[in-house]
């Protein structure tokens, strides 16, 4: 496992609760105004705000390219938990909305 991937990791956990009943890490930090997690990573002078479920599927599952929807299963706005994440295709994000 790349390093990035470990400590991308243990931010989320750092900033995140989990919700008993519904297995949901909750992100407590920075919220857009759509609702989602935001997150900035800095990483060799760049720094990157991104959708904090994105970061939690990029460090947990793997790779994503740029265009990669990704989504909550459990339909939370603000759980970054991997095991809720799935990669959605467009049509399918138009549907949940």
């Amino acid at each position: 496992m790349h390093p990035l991937q470990l400590k991308l990791q243990r931010e989320i956990r750092r900033c995140s609760v989990t919700d008993p009943d519904t297995g949901c890490w909750l992100w407590n930090r920075q919220v857009s105004n759509s609702g989602y997690g935001r997150m900035m990573i800095s990483n060799g002078g760049h720094t990157l705000h991104e959708s904090a479920h994105r970061i939690s599927y990029l460090a947990y599952v793997g790779p994503l390219k740029r265009d990669d929807i990704v989504r909550q299963r459990c339909g939370n706005r603000l759980c970054v938990n991997p095991d809720h994440l799935i990669l959605a295709s467009e049509r399918q994000e138009g549907a949940v909305a």
